[in-house]
């Protein structure tokens, strides 16, 4: 966020963009001189974050495309935009995190109809924007995709039983991914948090059943929980020349909960 413009030139795509984290994501690339196009389902939603943006960083360039990116179809005609408009797509980062109600607590008690929704919304919008991206990385000679996950990939937990393998399959997606695409340039890294402070998401845990669990991970991380920025700082860094022979990493950003 220094605005050294290390991003200079480049075009970044951030799904999710209108949320607490990606918003902080979109501005970090931003401020490095990255052009950064947001993407997500609610067009009321992106307008909102697009102008507090703007309104934060006046000589950034922030743009928007309303998509699902559970419609593949969606998926690849924003790749194709993003390349006619700027004429290359360096950077993709995936915040986005579409709920779906029921798949927490016992696997027993999960309803099988949220079964096919959840993991359309945990791993295949996923699949959708990486592979639709790709072409326009490649073309352009590289660039970063970046993924976030949660350590419930890395830790197993009673009444995570469906919410932890779709973890471990993004992290295990990006690892697989990054070795794939490295001869074309294009680096994969997963970030994966526990409880972030200071966002929506995590009032909502604070209000709710598993609200002991967030307050017990809050006494744990000896460094506090992370924030929003913490994470947007790390994926600047993914995203940027700094991390140049980095990839196929799962970093885990949780303040000392677990290691």
């Amino acid at each position: 966020m220094s605005g050294a413009g290390k991003l200079e030139g480049q075009v970044a795509l951030v799904a999710g963009g209108a949320g607490g984290v990606g918003r902080r994501v979109a501005a970090a690339l931003a401020g490095e001189g990255a052009s950064v196009t947001l993407l997500g389902r609610s067009e009321a939603g992106l307008r909102e974050a697009q102008a507090a943006l703007a309104a934060a960083q006046p000589s950034g360039v922030f743009e928007t495309i309303a998509c699902d990116l559970r419609d593949y179809a969606a998926c690849r005609a924003a790749a194709e935009t993003l390349e006619a408009r700027f004429g290359r797509l360096d950077v993709v980062v995936n915040c986005a995190n579409t709920p779906v109600a029921g798949v927490g607590g016992a696997f027993e008690g999960v309803d099988p109809a949220a079964f096919t929704p959840f993991l359309e919304a945990s791993l295949t919008t996923l699949f959708n924007l990486c592979h639709a991206a790709l072409p326009a990385m490649k073309r352009g000679g590289g660039g970063a995709v970046l993924a976030f996950a949660s350590d419930s990939g890395r830790f197993a937990a009673p009444n995570q039983t469906m919410i932890g393998p779709t973890r471990a399959a993004i992290m295990m997606f990006c690892r697989s991914l990054a070795l794939e695409v490295a001869g074309a340039g294009v680096r994969v890294n997963c970030i994966s948090t526990s409880f972030v402070r200071g966002t929506p998401v995590f009032d909502q845990v604070m209000a709710g059943p598993i609200a002991s669990r967030a307050q017990t991970a809050v006494r744990r991380a000896g460094l506090g929980l992370p924030d929003a920025d913490d994470l947007a700082r790390l994926a600047l860094f993914l995203a940027g020349p700094d991390a140049a022979h980095l990839t196929g990493q799962v970093i885990s950003v949780n303040g000392g909960v677990s290691a």
